[in-house]
């Protein structure tokens, strides 16, 4: 599903495991909250197994200091859903500082250099990879 504004969009898509929020342009606190609720609504169908995100964000531009704050709420609520990995996709050194900002708010384990790609391709790669592990570790 996508939902956009004048000034920028999001989109969740799954695959699989793999759920991948695309966005891109400008993020408010709406958008954030459209994504919120969709997002958790893909969670729940994937019925308590392991899952993995990417935020495929390279088209982001900027958070509004709203967004920000539901980024931060929907991080929290999402702790202990089973998330085995996560892989991120910027393109603007702002988008990457407020995530940064978004993370240890959130009090985050993710240590977000670790898990920074250029492309999907890689991304997909890399969460791919940790679900097995986990499976393997099981």
């Amino acid at each position: 599903m996508e939902f956009k504004n004048h000034y920028g969009s999001v989109s969740i898509i799954t695959d699989g495991p793999i759920i991948i929020g695309q966005f891109s342009g400008n993020i408010n606190a709406r958008l954030v909250n459209d994504f919120a609720v969709d997002l958790k609504k893909h969670i729940s169908a994937l019925a308590g197994k392991p899952w993995a995100y990417i935020s495929h964000s390279s088209q982001l531009l900027a958070t509004t200091p709203d967004a920000e704050r539901g980024f931060t709420h929907l991080f929290r609520a999402l702790q202990g859903t089973n998330c085995i990995a996560t892989a991120y996709m910027f393109s603007s050194s702002i988008v990457l500082n407020q995530m940064k900002r978004i993370i240890a708010q959130a009090q985050s384990p993710i240590q977000i250099m670790d898990c920074l790609f250029d492309d999907l391709d890689s991304a997909k790669a890399y969460v791919l990879k940790q679900l097995e592990f986990a499976e393997m570790a099981c």
